[in-house]
């Protein structure tokens, strides 16, 4: 008997032998297929090749994955495979010397005539034949890294975007309002032609470096675009309150007024005013300022002229801050893009999806958006009714500000209150 087992498997462990490598703690097979799945194109597996894989993996034992005792190993036949995948025998078998030679995911163990099986002697020895899935668990950390930077640079990506998109509006907005005032401008006519040559369609980027490099382009441009502002402004007279200077509702119509200001109204109904039965009301009471039913028009338009750049960077959460500050950089005080971008890095770290914001964004404007992060966001700590689900917070704003009822100011003047900012 010890030479058959010898014979058949010249290479089987002796009792003391190393354990199996397993999963990592916490994944078990369905989880690896998810992996799988979200690394596969990246790392040049074709759909086909993908589809064989998995159907070997459903092959093997669940608790193989996360027995150090056990070994995953697929033990069905090619023509079975094949079967099950609509393929030909042989294109199985290609599949599998690609999956062990090219991507080193198997470790192929068979007869000569290609069969498969696993053996169990009386004395508890165990001898197999089969594909053997050692390693791809190997594999697993690297394949993890793998997927863990790519969503990165996809959420690094999307942010890029959003940011590139409002610095867009920023320029476009200045050009709308002092070109034809100032036709001759040197400055203007180049921030025009900067302007005119950045493509339409963010697909034109084909790397992240693309992306990042019109990022800066665009702040840069955005930069020049305030400074032109200001200059302006001073020009013909018109008043510099220095309350986050320009902020107004940057939308890409060109039909919109691109002097209207932010939805902060002193006449607007305070939330206590709101019909109870109302959707929005429901997904918005939560953690909001609603105790400002006395607050006057008077008060309001107080608070409004005295909310300086500084006074509303600590109404912020620390986290806002610490974004507010990187963008504000080595400028004495923060502007409103400075707001606007901070509030566009805490989107993924709220779990405010990209549909959430760009209805937001389309409704209030980028600088009316970054305000209600801002309150949402300080108020996940409210000492009563803290926000859970900023999301649906969102959401539920910006239809009360399609409505005509959304209180920013209120909520302002409430965390001002709170906070003595």
């Amino acid at each position: 008997m010890l030479q058959l087992k010898q014979r058949l498997n010249p290479n089987q462990q002796p009792a003391d032998s190393p354990e199996y490598p397993v999963l990592p703690e916490n994944m078990f097979r369905g989880q690896l297929e998810g992996l799988l799945l979200d690394v596969s194109q990246f790392i040049g597996m074709s759909d086909s090749l993908l589809k064989s894989l998995l159907a070997m993996l459903r092959e093997t034992r669940p608790s193989d994955w996360t027995d150090p005792s056990r070994e995953p190993v697929c033990f069905a036949m090619q023509q079975n495979l094949a079967y099950t995948l609509g393929k030909d025998p042989r294109s199985v078998r290609r599949d599998e010397d690609t999956l062990e030679k090219r991507f080193g995911f198997i470790s192929k163990n068979v007869a000569g005539n290609g069969s498969r099986c696993r053996l169990k002697f009386s004395d508890g020895v165990e001898f197999s034949q089969g594909l053997s899935f050692t390693p791809l668990i190997e594999l697993v950390p690297e394949l993890i890294a793998l997927r863990d930077q790519l969503r990165y640079e996809r959420q690094h990506s999307s942010r890029l975007k959003r940011k590139c998109s409002a610095l867009r509006r920023n320029v476009k907005i200045v050009l709308m309002e002092f070109q034809t005032v100032h036709p001759d401008n040197a400055q203007l006519k180049q921030l025009s032609a900067d302007y005119l040559s950045w493509p339409r369609r963010y697909n034109s980027f084909k790397t992240l470096e693309d992306l990042e490099e019109h990022y800066q382009d665009t702040l840069e441009a955005s930069q020049v675009a305030d400074d032109l502002r200001t200059m302006f402004q001073n020009m013909s007279g018109q008043p510099d309150s220095r309350v986050l200077p320009y902020i107004q509702d940057t939308t890409e119509n060109p039909s919109v007024n691109c002097n209207a200001s932010v939805n902060i109204r002193s006449d607007i109904k305070s939330d206590a005013n709101i019909n109870p039965s109302s959707p929005a009301k429901a997904e918005v009471s939560e953690g909001l300022e609603n105790k400002c039913e006395g607050s006057s028009e008077e008060r309001n338009s107080k608070f409004i002229e005295n909310l300086t750049p500084q006074r509303l960077f600590w109404l912020s959460s620390d986290e806002m801050q610490f974004y507010i500050t990187h963008h504000q950089g080595q400028r004495a005080m923060p502007s409103a893009m400075d707001f606007i971008q901070a509030s566009i890095d805490r989107l993924a770290e709220l779990g405010i999806n990209r549909s959430a914001y760009n209805a937001a964004q389309e409704q209030m404007g980028d600088m009316g958006t970054a305000l209600c992060i801002l309150i949402i966001d300080r108020n996940r700590f409210h000492p009563e009714t803290p926000i859970h689900n900023p999301g649906g917070v969102l959401r539920a704003m910006t239809k009360r500000d399609a409505a005509g009822i959304l209180n920013i100011t209120g909520s302002l003047i409430g965390l001002s209150e709170r906070y003595k900012a």
